[in-house]
């Protein structure tokens, strides 16, 4: 017996539509809740909004690409609606400005405050009971599959906040 509905077009690297419609959805919500969902996102080191411009199909100087082999969402007409492209496009041009904000008003760290593990961002967390120290973003991942530190290899009892002692 054949289905009705379409299938649904495979993409690079065997994802498929499904999961960018997915990715999609999750970020729509997240629009609702604009200042929470663009701290999250810009503080992890793995975000880019260069992945959101990719969605919709904007090249790298922010035009929308003419090539019908580059990705967009603009293609995929029955599966993705225009509201749904005009909230990511609304997230991407709030997420950029913030992103452009938190630049101008934050000084650059120095090195020896950067995470050693991923030098993208502050340290913020210290590790219990060994007292080494990364971003909340490294630990968080690194938790998700092992228990132990990154440095010494000692078992992580807990998580601490870090702020940096004031200078004297």
């Amino acid at each position: 017996m054949q289905e009705d509905r379409k299938r649904i077009p495979k993409q690079p690297h065997g994802n498929t539509l499904t999961t960018t419609h997915n990715n999609l959805n999750i970020l729509i919500r997240l629009s609702s809740r604009i200042s929470r969902a663009a701290s999250v996102l810009l503080s992890d080191p793995c975000f880019q909004l260069r992945s959101i411009q990719y969605l919709l199909g904007e090249e790298e100087g922010g035009a929308i690409g003419a090539d019908s082999k580059h990705f967009s969402l603009h293609t995929y007409t029955d599966y993705i609606s225009t509201e749904e492209e005009q909230k990511v496009e609304h997230m991407l041009t709030l997420l950029t400005e913030e992103s452009k904000q938190a630049a101008a008003s934050t000084a650059p760290p120095s090195e020896d405050d950067l995470c050693p593990i991923c030098y993208a961002h502050s340290i913020s967390a210290i590790f219990k009971p060994c007292s080494h120290k990364s971003c909340k973003a490294c630990i968080n991942q690194h938790l998700m599959n092992n228990k132990d530190c990154f440095f010494c290899k000692a078992t992580i009892t807990g998580v601490d906040d870090y702020t940096k002692p004031a200078s004297s």
